[in-house]
């Protein structure tokens, strides 16, 4: 196995780099300091509203308002002005006229090199110019900064008008004095407080309208901001945010669709619900790497956007450890958002217009929106069929891959993930040496997500890293991060690990996307490295009695599970009830208070499936098992 995968970057980055090094900033001040210690120790840990703190996003919300904006739009909170701008740029594409799209980019933009990047990778064409707005109608967006929107007296409608708001919404200068229209997509960040600059913290706004595809795209990209940078922005505009798991659901329209975020936000408008649909481990972050990290706030350092250096060597360490791989921190490994960030940065380094993916089915969905933002092709390659133990095999077949392969045209990347979401299976030693031949013989980059593969459960030991195969080192990229792993998903740090020339691709992407991760989640995530296996351990200890109570129970229900490997979900067929999975999803919900994610969230084949999760407490297990024998009885008497 010794073939070199080229990695086709140039045309997407132009002359984007990944060279330039954010200002340190200053720190905190005290006080803030100890509120933010406090809120980390209490349990602010975890994911934040998709959309952002409720109060942090109303208090940018009256701002912008107050400065002329008009009124009744929302505010989604970003992971830095860089991040906002790339968001808003995907949404344009959806809405004003898709890849290929001419972009207008006003000279005096406060970071053009940043839009010029996300339009190369979103593949609009981005063009400088000074024309007045008459000029603009044949544009599918124009980029503006605040400067240039107070002098335009009236724009057209056609193209949708992207404005830069640099320092102006917390620089008390007063209202802005052009025009604004009403569909009109704002930016910006809260960098220009010197002492948020670490914490990586922007936004963007839009009419109510438009918010839903942001907010998708927000979504696909990286989750959500990080929860302590969101709070010590709060902190630092005055705000006292309720402690997240005090806060009352925002009553925002409920969407129609049966999508797992819909059925979220319906159940967290439920009194009594029960939930087995959560990502997120019940787990608080472990309290010795929070009082680590906060220990460290009164100092600042430049943020380099492929992570800090001694989290890369962290990350080096761990993996050397975990896999026997040995990679350079300076040049093979880089920090990112999440390992969501990640999948969006890999995606978009590696596949070109109409290349394909081959990705097990079903798959994770982040990997469908990534492959849509590169242009490029998924191939879901059909699993299950098999039998472990009487039970459905959804593990990565090598066979099915290689039938995958042979109808393919343009194929590209092939994704392995391991343990799976959502069955939970786990792709054997046999099946990853298979999948490692194809990707060497078919000349294909491999992508191994082994985001859960700390939480193996069914006793037969670590999976398998295909990095660690003779020869596969060179074209396989490792993606994890410590969110399951130390319960630390709120920080939003993933990585990537993998050959220097894939890396430095992956590493402008992200550049592009969003720039480096906030200072306080790096050094969490440093924390938690260099504490060791103690804490995922311990996770494992919690989880295997949930996954026997979750797995027994549904089978004395006769709702059959797929063979389950490791990580936090079971993959139920549900298939007796008779209904779609999502009708089923809704009526569960509604009907017994019991929440399930549909399995066509993960794939649009998997109509008689749901993915259930272990992160609650036995008693709620228990709780949820008895309800559902309920509903089960009342539905077929």
């Amino acid at each position: 196995m010794s073939h070199d995968c080229g990695v086709p970057v140039a045309d997407r980055t132009g002359r984007f780099t990944d060279d330039f090094v954010w200002p340190a900033g200053e720190a905190l001040n005290r006080t803030a300091r100890k509120r933010l210690r406090r809120a980390l120790l209490g349990g602010e840990t975890h994911y934040t509203p998709r959309p952002g703190i409720p109060e942090l996003r109303a208090a940018i919300t009256r701002r912008l308002e107050a400065l002329g904006f008009p009124p009744g739009g929302d505010t989604v909170i970003t992971a830095g002005a860089r991040e906002a701008g790339f968001v808003a740029l995907a949404g344009a594409r959806e809405l004003g006229g898709g890849a290929g799209s001419r972009a207008l980019l006003f000279p005096g933009l406060h970071d053009f090199d940043g839009v010029y990047g996300a339009c190369h990778l979103l593949a609009l064409a981005p063009e400088p110019i000074f024309e007045t707005p008459a000029e603009w109608p044949d544009a599918a967006v124009v980029v503006l900064p605040v400067e240039a929107a107070e002098q335009v007296e009236e724009a057209p409608e056609r193209p949708l008008l992207l404005v830069d708001l640099g320092e102006r919404l917390l620089a008390g200068d007063g209202p802005i004095s052009g025009w604004i229209p009403p569909g009109a997509v704002t930016f910006g960040s809260l960098d220009w407080i010197a002492s948020l600059a670490p914490f990586r913290v922007g936004f963007l706004h839009a009419p109510a309208d438009r918010i839903p595809v942001l907010r998708r795209w927000k979504q696909a990209l990286s989750i959500c901001t990080p929860a302590p940078s969101q709070r010590a922005a709060a902190l630092r505009l005055g705000l006292r945010p309720a402690p997240a798991r005090a806060k009352t659901p925002e009553k925002r329209p409920l969407p129609d669709d049966d999508s797992r975020y819909s059925l979220m936000e319906l159940a967290a408008r439920m009194d009594g619900v029960v939930s087995l649909g959560r990502g997120d481990p019940d787990a608080d972050a472990p309290r010795n790497v929070i009082r680590w990290a906060c220990a460290r706030l009164e100092r600042t350092e430049p943020l380099h956007p492929r992570g800090q250096g001694w989290l890369r060597e962290a990350i080096a360490r761990r993996e050397k450890a975990r896999t026997g791989v040995e990679y350079d921190p300076e040049t093979e490994v880089l920090v990112t958002g999440g390992a969501q960030e990640g999948i969006a940065a890999a995606v978009l380094a590696l596949v070109g217009e109409r290349e394909e993916v081959l990705i097990a089915d079903p798959f994770y969905t982040s990997y469908g929106q990534a492959v849509v933002l590169a242009g490029g092709r998924l191939l879901p390659v059909a699993c299950g069929g098999r039998s472990i133990d009487d039970q459905e095999d959804f593990g990565f077949s090598a066979e099915a891959a290689e039938q995958a392969f042979s109808r393919a045209t343009r194929p590209r990347l092939l994704v392995s993930v391991n343990f799976s979401n959502p069955t939970g299976a786990r792709t054997g030693a046999e099946d990853t040496r298979g999948l490692a031949a194809l990707a060497d013989r078919g000349h294909l980059w491999l992508l191994s997500d082994e985001v859960y593969a700390d939480m193996a459960l069914d006793g037969k030991g670590p999976v398998l890293s295909p990095c660690s195969l003779p020869g596969m080192r060179r074209k396989t990229l490792t993606l994890s991060s410590v969110s399951k792993s130390y319960a630390m998903t709120g920080f939003r740090v993933g990585y990537l690990t993998g050959p220097a020339d894939a890396i430095e691709a992956c590493a402008k992407v992200k550049a592009a996307i969003s720039g480096p991760v906030a200072l306080l989640s790096q050094r969490a995530a440093a924390a938690a490295l260099r504490s060791g296996g103690a804490f995922p351990a311990a996770l494992r200890t919690m989880y295997a009695p949930r996954r026997r109570l979750l797995l027994d129970g549904l089978r004395d229900l006769g709702i059959p599970t797929a063979a389950h490997g490791g990580g936090f979900f079971v993959w139920a067929d549900i298939s007796r009830f008779g209904l779609p999975a999502e009708a089923f999803c809704r009526r569960l919900l509604r009907e017994a208070r019991v929440l399930m994610f549909p399995g066509t969230a993960f794939g649009s084949g998997w109509t008689h499936h749901t993915r259930v999760s272990m992160l609650a407490p036995e008693r709620d297990i228990a709780e949820a098992l008895a309800r559902i024998r309920r509903f089960r009885d009342e539905f077929e008497a």
